[in-house]
């Protein structure tokens, strides 16, 4: 595949981000995305350069993982400089989704490249809905538009879960990436819905959207586990 390049290229420069902040921490906390830091301070750097740190090794070779596997389909189904577009403006819409669900709480903070793989795989799903697609969480290979709803569904019940915080998982980031991915990829490759794409969007996308209303109007609703919400 002709568009290899730049996925190894995200990756190269992941790996390398990963060996410089190693014994840094100076370095790593001005990377991490604090939403104080961007609210009050105006460190919006912080909203991509969190995309290219990462908790440990697991978590960077989880990520690249995905990364590897779908970025290349990616890059050739939309092109390598659209493909860079989707990851980077998922990365940064995982995190502003993150501001607007914790408006509140300057001290919320996430790091990976985990939303611009989300949207990224979502982008991939809109592309290729019948595809089959299997993760960890999903071993069991489905087609790719039923794949995006379990995701969506999943990760919108451990925001909820006391468990699912303390586990200290952006969920959050995840989703808002998969609705900039997804969002990206219905503006950039539209074309008249079959049966299984409106499931996708219906059931993996607007949920998404929804999640972030109730949290706007009624956020007694939502995050009970969490005290400061």
């Amino acid at each position: 595949m002709t568009g290899l390049n730049l996925s190894l290229g995200i990756i190269v420069a992941n790996v390398l981000m990963y060996i410089a902040v190693q014994g840094n921490q100076s370095l790593l906390y001005r990377m991490i995305f604090i939403s104080g830091a961007v609210r009050k301070q105006g460190e919006y750097s912080r909203l991509i350069a969190s995309g290219f740190v990462h908790a440990g090794p697991l978590h960077l070779l989880f990520n690249m993982l995905t990364l590897y596997f779908f970025g290349p389909y990616v890059e050739e189904l939309y092109g390598p400089l659209t493909f860079m577009g989707i990851f980077l403006g998922s990365v940064v819409g995982g995190n502003l989704f993150c501001l607007l669900l914790f408006r509140e709480d300057n001290s919320y903070s996430a790091l990976g490249a985990s939303g611009g793989l989300f949207g990224v795989v979502y982008a991939f799903i809109w592309a290729m809905p019948e595809v089959r697609l299997s993760l960890m969480i999903i071993p069991v290979p489905i087609q790719g538009w039923l794949f995006g709803i379990l995701i969506t569904l999943i990760s919108i019940a451990l925001t909820q879960a006391k468990r699912g915080h303390e586990a200290n998982i952006s969920h959050e980031g995840h989703l808002g990436g998969a609705l900039t991915g997804g969002l990206a990829a219905i503006f950039l490759n539209p074309k008249t819905p079959d049966e299984h794409e409106w499931y996708f969007v219906v059931g993996g996308l607007t949920p998404i959207a929804l999640l972030a209303l109730v949290k706007w109007l009624a956020p007694q609703i939502l995050y009970k586990h969490r005290r400061h919400f």
